[in-house]
């Protein structure tokens, strides 16, 4: 946590430590790898960011992971910074909960358009991305239930 907190992007009040502990959690409930340290060097190296054997794709997902908790804490600076609106606690970790539940949904519903023999491999390979079963209920007829708590 130490190397988390000096990535605050020049603002005290975005609650960004809160979204990083959400971060961490959805990380643990499809994989058993530890969450890395992370540091502004590895959010720089992220989009080269890989781990050897990865059949769980846990690369892939701490790529996403990374890129929309910085996302949502520019979110949340702007709001301050621009916009001179009150950010309350919670509420970065809400938009990364959002924008994840969000990507997962589109992602999937997108397969609804794919040939038939080309969409249950995406849909495999979203499955496989985001742990049927231990963060997402996937059913094929609705779009998934993202337990992102």
């Amino acid at each position: 946590m130490e190397s988390e907190q000096h990535l605050r992007l020049e603002c005290e009040n975005n609650s960004q430590a809160l979204a990083w502990e959400t971060a961490r959690s959805i990380w643990r409930k499809p994989t058993s790898r530890t969450w890395p340290n992370i540091s502004t060097d590895l959010i720089k190296g992220t989009a080269a960011l890989s781990f050897e054997d990865d059949p769980s794709k846990d690369s892939e997902r701490l790529r996403i992971l990374i890129a929309m908790i910085i996302w949502a804490i520019w979110k949340s600076r702007n709001k301050i910074t621009i916009i001179d609106q009150d950010v309350v606690p919670n509420e970065t970790r809400e938009t990364l909960k959002g924008l994840i539940r969000d990507l997962i949904r589109r992602s999937w519903n997108a397969t609804r358009f794919l040939e038939d023999g080309r969409r249950l491999p995406r849909q495999r390979a979203i499955k496989t991305l985001w742990a049927s079963g231990r963060f997402v209920d996937f059913r094929p007829k609705i779009a998934p239930s993202v337990d992102s708590t």
